[in-house]
């Protein structure tokens, strides 16, 4: 075993390559950020007979006992600079570990908790669409107050389907479909489909080939999306409004998304179970019947507009804003196929305060994910006591990621501009001339 003067010696050692070969780096890459990089000393972790990495570089393998090394680039925007003074990294706790830390009446959904939030988000969606729509139609100056209004509630809604989707909103396969395919298809989110691609996403998090929803993208593969979809979803801030309509509905590869969730023979069942291509035509229907109701309640396309539309780009904002915020930052990192682990994807969950109220009225899916992240099978109002005892594991180890994000909103925009969906920080954008080409235009004419 190392003694402490060799563990010493050899730590600064490698602390001085590291911050040189930083150095050498172009700012913008991704390993070392894209802003005020502060290389931060390198943490020593010697683990025995451990399975799992203990940070994203592990020396000899995932076998055996290990000395595991990481230096950390964290990229710092102006008045974050406090980030520094975090405490060193600790060996990642065992997902045993982390669930034991959870008061076991956590894992247990109480139906009639549950079904309190869904009467009461589903009334107050009935009273938007039905109290306060027609009343916007008579007075369209109210349309920047009812519109942001509805998608919050709408946003919600989406929340209490989205245990149904997980199986926590009650112990009854049927209750969570009803309930699910209710809230989701009033918000025209095919319900069985985003399960299905949901469930994906938490157990590939992070990993940077097999995560769903938001991509990590190489470079290249950034490259070879459409120059309209990077357009339209990736390069610009409307982005955050577009994104997600245009993630369930797309199914060419050249989109990079999953597949289409309305298609039954989309791409994204093609090794999921034998049922989902059904279920999936079940869910369309549920969403097409909701669409078609919105249609016929509303006098024309300009009404439908105001009525419907632009609440529903509200909740795709709120929708991208919060998954996205949950698992990106400048220091946030993925893992090839042979070094990630769930428990370490895990990690790079991140839970952000929103304030004003926003985190309660929205069933704390915002300041309590790391919990959810790493066990789906707790009910929303069960996350606070779970995210204390999930805090009480990670945070003296240093591997707990809670920030505040008041200013949601401008960070939000901010981080799509810096971030994005690319593991590099200098982005292909889509240019005129290639949109031109796809288009077909040729010096100006058709």
């Amino acid at each position: 075993m190392m003694t402490t003067t060799a563990m010493g010696a050899f730590s600064s050692s490698f602390t001085a390559n590291v911050v040189a070969r930083c150095a050498k780096r172009p700012a913008n890459t991704s390993r070392c950020g894209s802003r005020n990089v502060v290389p931060l000393a390198p943490v020593l972790v010697l683990t025995a007979s451990s399975s799992r990495p203990t940070t994203p570089r592990q020396r000899q393998g995932k076998k055996g006992a290990s000395v595991s090394l990481s230096a950390i680039g964290v990229a710092i925007p102006p008045g974050e600079a406090s980030s520094v003074l975090a405490p060193p990294l600790g060996p990642v706790p065992s997902l045993r570990e982390l669930r034991a830390s959870i008061p076991k009446e956590c894992f247990k959904p109480d139906v009639a908790e549950s079904l309190k939030y869904f009467v009461g988000d589903l009334a107050a969606l009935i009273a938007c669409f039905g109290v306060l729509s027609p009343i916007v139609v008579e007075h369209p100056w109210l349309l920047p107050i009812y519109a942001p209004l509805t998608g919050t509630v709408m946003w919600m809604n989406f929340v209490v389907g989205h245990d149904c989707g997980h199986g926590s909103f009650s112990n009854n396969k049927l209750l969570n479909s009803v309930v699910g395919h209710i809230t989701h298809s009033a918000l025209l989110v095919p319900f069985w489909p985003w399960a299905y691609s949901h469930q994906q996403h938490h157990r590939f998090h992070n990993h940077e080939t097999k995560d769903m929803s938001h991509p990590w993208m190489t470079p290249e593969r950034y490259e070879a999306t459409n120059p309209i979809v990077r357009f339209l979803a990736l390069d610009h801030p409307w982005g955050v409004f577009l994104g997600f309509p245009g993630y369930l509905l797309l199914e060419p590869k050249w989109s990079s998304t999953d597949g289409s969730h309305f298609n039954p023979q989309s791409r994204l069942f093609d090794k999921g179970p034998k049922d989902m291509r059904a279920k999936c035509a079940v869910s369309t229907a549920a969403c097409a019947g909701f669409l078609a109701l919105t249609f016929a309640a509303c006098d024309g396309p300009a009404n439908w507009a105001m009525q419907y539309l632009a609440p529903y780009l509200c909740f795709s904002w709120w929708l991208f804003t919060v998954t996205y915020l949950q698992h990106h930052d400048h220091d946030t990192k993925t893992y090839p196929e042979k070094e990630w682990e769930y428990v370490l994807g895990g990690l790079e969950t991140i839970d952000r305060e929103f304030g004003y109220g926003i985190d309660d009225i929205t069933h704390h899916i915002t300041d309590c994910h790391v919990a959810h992240h790493m066990f789906t099978d707790m009910p929303h109002y069960r996350l606070p006591a779970a995210t204390e005892g999930v805090r009480g594991v990670l945070e003296p180890r240093g591997l707990y990621k809670k920030r505040d994000t008041r200013d949601f909103a401008t960070k939000m925009f901010g981080l799509h501009r810096d971030v994005g969906h690319c593991i590099e920080a200098d982005r292909p954008r889509a240019t005129a001339e290639e949109i031109k080409e796809v288009l077909g235009i040729r010096n100006g004419a058709e």
